[in-house]
C-alpha cells in the first residue's frame, strides 16, 4: 500500500454502500452513513480499518482508511476531485436516496 494512499482502492464484499449487497444496516443508520457523503470534508472509514475493542465499538487509527464505497458516493454527491488511482465502483448506490430506500425495503421486509 502506499504510504500517501488514505482510502481504499474498491468496495470490501460486507461493503454497506455497495447495490449488490443485502442491506443490513437499520435504515436510521444507512441515513446517517449516507447523507455524509453531502460534504466533501467528511470521512468514514472502512470497518476492515477499524480497530473493535472487546466492548465491540470501533476506534478509527492512524492505520485506517475511509471506505471505497462512501468515496465513490461523495465524489458523486458533494462534487469533490476523484482522488489519483481512484476509479469510483458502478457497484456503488447511485446517492443517499437510493441507499436509504433499499434499506428502508429491506428493513419491511425483514421485520414483516
Amino acid at each position: 500500500m502506499s504510504e500517501d494512499r488514505w482510502f481504499m482502492k474498491s468496495p470490501c464484499a460486507q461493503c454497506p454502500f455497495r447495490r449488490d449487497v443485502t442491506p443490513f444496516l437499520h435504515p436510521e443508520r444507512a441515513d446517517e452513513i449516507s447523507s455524509l457523503t453531502w460534504n466533501r470534508y467528511n470521512e468514514f472509514p472502512c470497518h476492515k480499518t477499524v480497530d473493535y475493542g472487546d466492548d465491540g465499538d470501533g476506534v478509527t487509527t492512524a492505520e485506517s482508511l475511509t471506505c471505497a464505497g462512501f468515496l465513490a458516493m461523495q465524489i458523486s454527491e458533494s462534487g469533490m476531485n476523484c482522488p489519483e488511482c481512484f476509479t469510483p465502483s458502478s457497484e456503488v448506490y447511485s446517492d443517499p436516496f437510493e441507499m436509504v430506500f433499499a434499506y428502508e425495503e429491506q428493513w419491511k421486509k425483514s421485520h414483516a
